[in-house]
C-alpha cells in the first residue's frame, strides 16, 4: 500500500489533481477510516486502505476521455456503468456527459453503500444492485478474490483463486431487465471483473445493439473473454486503451481521430 501511495505522489499531487491538504488529510489517516477529498475538483469519499484512491484518481484523470471520440459531450442518451464499484466512474461519466442518462449497476453491498454516498447529489442516475450476466437466473453468489474491494465476482470458480469464499448472494441483472431496450444504451462501460464472460457468451443480441462498449477484459479470471470480446468486435471498431481496456465501437457511429 505504501508502494501505491508514493506512486500517487509522484504522478498526480504534482500535477494538482489532490491539494496537499487532503493529501495530508489521506495520508494520515486510519486504514479503513471513510475521507472526503477533492480529486481534479470533484468531491470523492474514500476508504484509506483501499483501492479507492488509485480508482479515483485514474477515473478522474481521463481513463474515459476516449469516449469523446464516439459520442459528443451533448450527448444525452442512456449510459450503463456495470462495474459501478464506488461510483468514481460515474461521476467521471457525468463530467464527460452531463445530460446523459447514468444507470449503475454494482454487486457489492460494501461498495454500494459507498457508491450511493458519492452519488447522491448527481441527477438522472439510477442505481440497480446486481451483476450483469447474459441469461435470466437466480441470485448468484459473490466471490472475494482477496484482491481487494474492486476485485469480487461473480464467477463460480476463479481461475486466480479457485476456492475464494462467498461473500453474499446478489441478484442477476441482464441488459434486458433495466426497462429500456438495449438500441437505447449509447455506452455501456464493462469492468465486470469475469463476468464479461458469461454476458458475452449469452447475450450478443443484446450487445450487438449498443453503440459503444468500453470494457475491461478479465482473462485472469475466467480464459476466453478476450476471444469473445474480439469475436463480437469483429464487425465494429476496435480500439485498444490501457491495459486489459478496449473500445468497441459499432459501424456507424462517430469515430474521431
Amino acid at each position: 500500500m505504501i508502494r501505491v501511495i508514493l506512486q500517487v505522489f509522484k504522478n498526480y499531487l504534482f500535477q494538482k489533481s489532490i491539494s496537499p491538504k487532503d493529501w495530508v488529510r489521506y495520508f494520515f489517516a486510519s486504514k479503513g477510516q471513510l475521507i472526503q477529498i477533492r480529486i481534479n475538483g470533484i468531491p470523492v469519499w474514500i476508504r484509506k486502505g483501499s483501492p479507492d484512491l488509485y480508482v479515483a484518481l485514474g477515473c478522474l484523470y481521463g481513463e474515459f476521455e476516449i469516449l469523446r471520440r464516439a459520442c459528443p459531450a451533448d450527448y444525452d442518451g442512456v449510459i450503463v456503468d456495470a462495474g459501478g464499484y464506488t461510483g468514481l466512474s460515474a461521476l467521471a461519466l457525468r463530467k464527460l456527459f452531463p445530460e446523459a442518462q447514468i444507470i449503475v449497476i454494482e454487486p457489492a453491498l460494501e461498495n454500494l453503500d459507498l457508491l450511493k454516498k458519492n452519488l447522491s447529489t448527481m441527477n438522472n442516475l439510477r442505481i440497480v444492485h446486481g451483476a450483469l450476466v447474459g441469461r435470466d437466473k437466480g441470485p448468484i453468489q459473490l466471490k472475494n478474490r482477496g484482491t481487494g474491494e474492486w476485485g469480487f465476482t461473480a464467477v463460480e470458480r476463479p481461475l486466480d483463486n479457485a476456492d475464494a469464499p462467498t461473500m453474499h448472494s446478489v441478484p442477476a441483472v441482464t441488459l434486458g431487465s433495466l426497462g429500456l431496450e438495449p438500441s437505447e444504451i449509447g455506452i455501456l462501460k464493462l469492468d465486470i471483473e469475469g463476468g464479461e464472460f458469461d454476458l458475452f457468451s449469452h447475450d450478443r443480441e443484446s450487445l450487438n445493439q449498443v453503440g459503444v462498449v468500453y470494457a475491461e477484459l478479465h482473462d485472469r479470471i475466467i480464459s476466453g473473454c478476450s476471444d469473445l470480446f474480439f469475436e463480437y468486435s469483429e464487425e465494429r471498431t476496435l480500439i485498444k486503451c490501457a491495459g486489459e481496456k478496449f473500445l468497441s465501437v459499432r459501424e456507424g457511429e462517430a469515430v474521431r481521430g
